[in-house]
C-alpha cells in the first residue's frame, strides 16, 4: 500500500475484523475490510501496523463489550463496523458506535497491506476463501494470519 494514511480514509463502514496492541512491542494492528478490489478479486481486506504507538480504550455504554480492551477479534456473524474515523499527523481515532465504543492510537509510522480473496460457497452459510493471486485458502477471520498475536 503506497500511502496507508490515505487509505485509513477509506475504511468508513468497513467491517473490523481485528485490532491488537503490543505494549512492549509498542505496536498496534488493525484488520477491516476495504472497499477498493484489487483485478480478480470479489472481497478485499486491508492491514495496518501502526509502530511506536501508544494505544488508549475509549469505552462505550454496554458493559459486556468493554472487556475487550487492548485486543479485539471478530468471531463469525455480529461484527462491528468502523463509524467514524479521525486522523492528526501521528494520530489516529476510531469509532465503533455507542454500544462498543473506539479506540485512540498515537504512532510515528503506519504500514499498510492489502489482500484480495475470492470466495466459493460450499454450504448455505460457509464459504471458501483464497487469496486471489496466490490461490491460497485462508481463515476469512483472519485473512492476515502473519499478523495474528
Amino acid at each position: 500500500m503506497r500511502d496507508p494514511r490515505a487509505a485509513l480514509d477509506n475504511i468508513m463502514e468497513a467491517l473490523l475484523f481485528t485490532y491488537q496492541y503490543d505494549a512492549r512491542r509498542r505496536t498496534f494492528v488493525l484488520i477491516t475490510e476495504y472497499p477498493f478490489t484489487s483485478p480478480g478479486s470479489v472481497r478485499e481486506f486491508a492491514a495496518f501496523v501502526f509502530e511506536d504507538a501508544e494505544f488508549r480504550r475509549l469505552p462505550g455504554d454496554h458493559g459486556a463489550y468493554q472487556g475487550h480492551g487492548e485486543s479485539f477479534q471478530a468471531s463469525g456473524p455480529g461484527a462491528f463496523v468502523i463509524q467514524s474515523i479521525r486522523q492528526k499527523a501521528d494520530r489516529l481515532e476510531l469509532w465503533f458506535g455507542p454500544n462498543f465504543g473506539g479506540v485512540a492510537v498515537t504512532y510515528r509510522q503506519v504500514r499498510g497491506f492489502t489482500r484480495g480473496s475470492t470466495a466459493e460457497r460450499v454450504g448455505p452459510d460457509e464459504w471458501i476463501y483464497r487469496d486471489a493471486r496466490t490461490r491460497q485458502r485462508f481463515d476469512f477471520d483472519y485473512p492476515f494470519p502473519s499478523l495474528r498475536g
